[in-house]
């Protein structure tokens, strides 16, 4: 195709907010005259009263802050009563609290803004629309503030489906710095049992509800319930039975039975007096649990569910489809005023010159580059011949392997085989004989099998004691460190192969299944055995240090990533040139036996003046600037950590004085914004994927990048690919967010065990997590402090 026909942009879930194009936004503040209790529920608390008010006294968004010495709200100048003015909240314990409108005002420069001032404009902005949807309840349900789904199930009429599939839609305000506010929207999907708990007999609820019912499990960890009310629809947790009916169990807060209280509330649903009450803890709330009618609740189910594999409405959608069913919700959204003025969604989603990175050159053996272009002629990023070369340059990276051989080369450790006995001697043969000459076709390696040895399966043998025993007795014979590859039974429970990796400890191993084994020696489904002895291949040599191929070059000298495990801290250092390089440690977080997401000042800042004294010092690397990736939120003891370390290191002469350091933030979840390509083709404009690279710059601190994603391919199967939201917390000197984006990307391509797959982390976060799962447990999972919502919702 002649490129002067087509073009390619960047398109994103973003639409032009018109309305509210004025500069300085003021707000003014109304102060709590009363003290309130400092304990876990205060957010909880001050979030109801700010409803209360919003609803029943201002008419206008109302937003609890912190940003003063007491306990505040904030709410646009021009919608604010006199000063003076009191408002009256009760609360429990029984307790009348004032609200008073004092003269003070927050004024906010939204283009000199950063932070969180920025994003206090844009909640502020945000809360109109909500409004708006809380109107139209008999059209919407709440699951939060900025997520509504549609009464009525997409799929209503399908008989064959066991489940309800609610679209709902995702909102927030966003400012693209330059270029103004823009509202950020995306659909959800939420799959709902058409049978509440109450029609499930004992055994299906062992089968299918265990993970909604399970009280040996954290109540946090459980699945959720909806709790269906009619109009008013409330995701919960399920946490016990009162052992009465909801004739019998009295409300002690309201006097009355929850029957009664539901024939008051919800007179148009059918509930008996008879049914059971239970107990369930709605999302937001720690400590509080409620009585409900058993009947009410119907589980709410992850696509990991059997019974949705069938279900009529996809999960995924592509982006012409996500735009087009994005803009049905926006047609509901007319007649909202900010400060009584009307603001308005413009029905054209972000559109502009394409930008994406241009994907890194891999270093194999012998310094063999595998580049994405052949020559410095690059193709326009805006034709279709770029995205053609990029996925012809992603889908040969192990034919390139096969080509140029491995970067690393060592002695291979000697290889012990456990498998078992229900694996006959000749598929065995096969098997090793096909992994070996792999491994050496990778790396002109050789795999020598110094032992093997079988264990015993069986009914009694579920719990691997057998394999365990064998693997006690090869790990106490042998001296040298040895890799230790072991054939999973497929009767063996899933918790076995946990303790397979405890016990054989120090030494390397590599599970993989009789499954897996018999499509490798069997060549029925040819393509499938190939890429399943590949993908071993490489995880076998991976595993034992090996590096199929390195990164030629970053823009950073040092990069750390950091994540926290059940009170576990993993870090990764990656640096010399390319990042190829690595170094992993592990650290405690954990204070009077309760586990911490922060991690403490003096814990942090030993591992990072260590890591970077040895770095520099032993073994003589450069370091004049480091990017850090902290997978969740960086805690201000880190910050303090991270400054006094830097402090310290400069003062040492260690450091040079123009060092310079950003930490990022890397978030999975995040905004509703999807990122595609806009095509302009013959005179017709569609939406595919994002090619991989893909990367949205919204302001100085924050980007969106696409590290997945395959036009066409993906586009047939009906899914739009998710994205990264990058967000620089901290910096010391001046570095460069794209340049911070670009490492980022390019450390995506380092997923050596499926090379054929994009993977969406980079991994300073992918491999710490790893580790972190492969060497911890948690020790006391009812302790660990994470109020992260577990996501149900697909898509």
């Amino acid at each position: 195709m002649n490129q002067s026909t087509e073009m390619r942009y960047i398109g994103a879930t973003l639409y032009p907010l018109l309305g509210v194009e004025k500069n300085l936004y003021s707000f003014r503040v109304l102060k709590v005259m009363e003290k309130i209790p400092k304990d876990n529920n205060q957010p909880i608390r001050l979030q109801r009263w700010a409803d209360k008010l919003w609803r029943e006294e201002l008419f206008c968004p109302v937003y609890p802050t912190k940003c003063f010495d007491d306990p505040a709200f904030l709410i646009p100048n021009g919608n604010s009563p006199e000063a003076g003015k009191r408002f009256e909240i009760k609360d429990v314990p029984d307790k009348v609290y004032f609200i008073e409108v004092t003269e003070e005002t927050l004024d906010v420069k939204i283009e000199d803004a950063i932070g969180k001032e920025r994003e206090l404009v844009c909640r502020m902005l945000e809360r109109p629309f909500t409004d708006k949807f809380k109107s139209l309840d008999d059209k919407f349900w709440r699951s939060n503030w900025t997520l509504f789904f549609r009464q009525i199930p997409e799929n209503e009429g399908v008989n064959q489906d066991i489940v309800n599939a609610y679209r709902g839609f995702k909102f927030r305000i966003v400012y693209l710095e330059g270029d103004g506010f823009y509202f950020a929207a995306d659909i959800r999907t939420k799959y709902v049992g058409k049978k509440s708990l109450a029609d499930y007999t004992d055994n299906q609820k062992n089968e299918i509800l265990q993970e909604h019912i399970d009280l040996t499990v954290n109540d946090e960890k459980r699945a959720f319930f909806l709790r269906d009310n009619g109009t008013v629809k409330i995701p919960c947790r399920y946490v016990g039975t009162t052992e009465k009916t909801i004739g019998q169990y009295t409300v002690k807060d309201l006097g009355k039975t929850v029957y009664e209280y539901y024939c008051q509330k919800y007179s148009q649903l059918k509930i008996s007096p008879n049914e059971e009450a239970v107990f369930v803890k709605d999302r937001l709330e720690k400590d509080k649990f409620i009585a409900v009618p058993i009947s009410r609740l119907f589980p709410i189910f992850t696509t990991e569910y059997e019974g949705l594999r069938k279900c009529s409405i996809r999960p995924q959608l592509s982006p012409d489809e996500r735009v087009r069913i994005i803009s049905s919700f926006i047609d509901e959204l007319s007649g909202v005023e900010y400060e009584n003025k009307p603001v308005e969604i413009k029905q054209q989603h972000l559109k502009r010159e394409r930008t994406v990175f241009i994907p890194p050159n891999l270093e194999y053996g012998s310094g063999e580059l595998h580049k994405p272009f052949f020559t410095s002629n690059i193709p326009q990023k805006t034709s279709k011949n770029f995205d053609y070369q990029v996925k012809k340059w992603a889908s040969s990276k192990l034919s390139a392997l096969y080509r140029n051989k491995s970067y690393s080369k060592f002695p291979f450790p000697d290889t012990i085989l456990l498998y078992p006995d229900t694996l006959k001697r000749g598929d065995r043969e096969t098997f090793l004989n096909d992994l070996k000459t792999e491994i050496k076709q990778h790396t002109e390696l050789d795999c020598s099998i110094v032992l093997q040895r079988s264990y015993s399966t069986g009914k009694k043998e579920r719990s691997g004691s057998s394999l365990l025993q064998k693997l006690k007795e090869i790990k106490s014979e042998t001296k040298n460190n040895a890799l230790i590859i072991v054939v999973l039974w497929n009767g063996l429970l899933d918790s076995v192969y946990r303790e397979i990796k405890d016990t054989v400890k120090p030494h390397f191993s590599q599970c993989v299944t009789q499954k897996v084994v018999h499509n490798i020696i069997n060549s029925q489904n040819s393509q499938k055995a190939i890429s399943q002895l590949q993908n071993l291949a490489l995880a076998v040599f991976t595993e034992v240090g090996g590096q199929p191929w390195v990164l030629s070059n970053l823009n950073h000298d040092l990069h750390i990533g950091i994540d926290l495990l059940y009170g576990n801290i993993g870090y990764h250092f990656f640096y010399g040139t390319g990042g190829r390089l690595v170094d992993r440690q592990f650290g405690e977080s954990i204070s009077k036996y309760r586990m911490k997401e922060a991690i403490k000042k003096p814990e942090l800042q030993k591992r990072l003046t260590e890591s970077i004294k040895t770095i520099i010092i032993e073994q003589g690397h450069q370091i004049n600037n480091m990017i850090i990736h902290r997978d969740g939120r960086w805690w201000p003891s880190e910050s303090s950590a991270l400054q006094e370390t830097i402090k310290n290191l400069k003062e040492e002469n260690i450091l040079p004085e123009n060092f310079s350091c950003a930490v990022v933030e890397i978030r999975k979840n995040h905004l509703p914004v999807r990122l595609f390509t806009a095509v302009e083709e013959k005179g017709r404009e569609f939406s595919q994927n994002p090619i991989f690279g893909t990367y949205l710059i919204l302001d100085k601190k924050r980007v969106i990048l696409s590290t997945t994603g395959r036009p066409k391919q993906w586009d047939d199967r009906g899914k739009t690919a998710n994205n990264l939201l990058l967000e620089i917390v901290e910096t010391i000197g001046d570095l460069k967010i794209q340049n911070i984006a670009e490492d980022a990307y390019c450390l995506s391509h380092l997923n050596w065990n499926a090379p054929n797959i994009e993977i969406a982390l980079p991994v300073t976060i992918r491999w710490t997590d790893e580790a972190l799962r492969a060497n911890f447990h948690s020790p006391f999972e009812d302790e660990e402090e994470n109020d992260e919502e577990r996501e149900d919702e697909e898509d």
